[in-house]
């Protein structure tokens, strides 16, 4: 039987809700899966939402009315469709859950203690460690850090993260994509690998030794290579995934191959929890010109998961 998939409505006044409706009506999700839309009714309808098209699950919480913007109640509204598809997936009651995209800034405005999906999830099911691997037509990549300012990336990629990541990436790929040997690539953090400590001492102090420790625990662990060899291999065919350090690292050569069908998916977490990987693009957001294909690439992922958890 095709696993029930739930659809978060991601931010109201987003694409979200255009996008996921547009995907619920592809042929290839219809095949691959039976659609659940969870959120704010309104914003559903508005996107073209009807009944026939699948159930529906509204949290209670109201979208608000100001359209194409940031705003508090559209924020809490995008968080309180997450909670509860992620207890709906919790329960069994769904097989897994596509979510839409949400803003940072508009769960900052409704007080929610966490600014993405990763860190929410992670506090709802109580994962120790979790990452996200990004994915887009050939191409595959884990990030080591989060969400932090660039500024910032050299201090948190340390041996624990990438150790982290990396073994996440090989769990995911051996148990979720069926792959019993995976192979992996490590990225550098500095420009030509940081030429023996000449450009950086990232490589030699922490990414080294991480690469290391890996290759003792068993796993197929190429690098640290520079990302631009890292990428050009994989492009080749000699990687199943790449460890990215930080999210340009990956989403840049990613949006570049794949554009708009690439799929963020969450890993470290007792769930399938799946999503496009583009952000709520208010600026076209109600004008009927969503792009579903990363919705449908999401769904298509979150459905052949479920089926292997089943």
């Amino acid at each position: 039987m095709r696993p029930l998939v739930a659809f978060t409505s991601g931010d109201p006044w987003g694409v979200g809700p255009e996008a996921a409706v547009k995907a619920m009506r592809d042929a290839r999700v219809r095949r691959a899966l039976r659609p659940l839309a969870v959120g704010p009714r309104a914003a559903w309808a508005a996107a073209g939402w009807r009944p026939a098209l699948s159930p529906l699950m509204d949290p209670g919480v109201a979208p608000g009315s100001v359209r194409r913007a940031p705003n508090r109640e559209g924020g809490r509204s995008s968080y309180e469709a997450v909670r509860l598809a992620a207890r709906l997936a919790a329960r069994r009651l769904v097989g897994g859950f596509v979510t839409g995209p949400v803003s940072k800034e508009a769960w900052r405005l409704a007080g929610a203690p966490h600014l993405d999906h990763t860190a929410f999830l992670k506090a709802l099911t109580g994962a120790k460690r979790v990452a996200m691997m990004l994915l887009g037509g050939a191409f595959r990549a884990v990030i080591a850090t989060r969400h932090i300012p660039l500024r910032d990336v050299p201090r948190a990629v340390t041996a624990d993260a990438v150790v982290e990541a990396a073994t996440l990436a090989h769990e995911g790929l051996r148990d979720g994509l069926g792959l019993s040997r995976p192979r992996l690539t490590l990225c550098a953090l500095n420009p030509h690998g940081g030429e023996h400590g000449l450009l950086g001492r990232e490589e030699l102090d922490v990414l080294v030794p991480a690469a290391a420790a890996l290759r003792r625990r068993g796993l197929r662990l190429a690098g640290p290579l520079p990302a631009d060899a890292a990428w050009a291999g994989q492009a080749a065919g000699k990687s199943d995934a790449l460890v990215a350090l930080y999210h340009d690292q990956a989403l840049i050569p990613l949006k570049a191959a794949a554009g708009y069908s690439i799929v963020n998916w969450t890993l470290g977490v007792p769930l399938v929890r799946t999503s496009p990987g583009h952000g709520t693009a208010y600026d076209i957001a109600g004008r009927g010109r969503a792009n579903p294909e990363g919705t449908v690439q999401a769904a298509l992922l979150a459905a052949r998961l479920a089926g292997r958890a089943a």
